[in-house]
């Protein structure tokens, strides 16, 4: 067995004792763990359009997407993601956002992307 299996085997059972107890799960991180290792972060493979005026619709796909609250444009401007499976995401560019990265936000943390989107004003 792996060392990882043997993490998640151990995650799931003290996550099930709590659950049946009632205890709370308090200090458990459910998504994003760092236990859970690299193969489970969110990453973006592709981002469509990747310019546009404030208030496009982008499309990100990529991979365990499900674990995105939000999606950062620059300067700082948080989006909330509509899901369309752990593949691909949906987001609305954001009021105020400038030209820059995107970040995806898991439940804990930030995950830094290569990709940038370019605020364009409107025709």
């Amino acid at each position: 067995m792996t060392n990882r299996f043997l993490k998640s085997t151990a995650f799931l059972a003290i996550a099930w004792a709590g659950l049946l107890s009632g205890a709370p799960l308090a200090g458990m991180d459910l998504l994003g763990s760092e236990d859970l290792g690299p193969a489970f972060k969110p990453a973006i493979t592709a981002m469509t359009p990747t310019a546009g005026p404030v208030g496009t619709k982008v499309t990100i796909k990529g991979t365990n997407l499900s674990r995105v609250t939000r999606v950062t444009f620059s300067p700082n401007l948080q989006a909330k993601p509509t899901w369309v499976d752990d593949t691909e995401i949906q987001v609305a560019v954001p009021d105020g956002a400038e030209s820059g990265p995107v970040r995806l936000e898991p439940h804990v943390g930030t995950i830094p992307t290569s990709l940038a989107f370019n605020v364009a004003t409107a025709p």
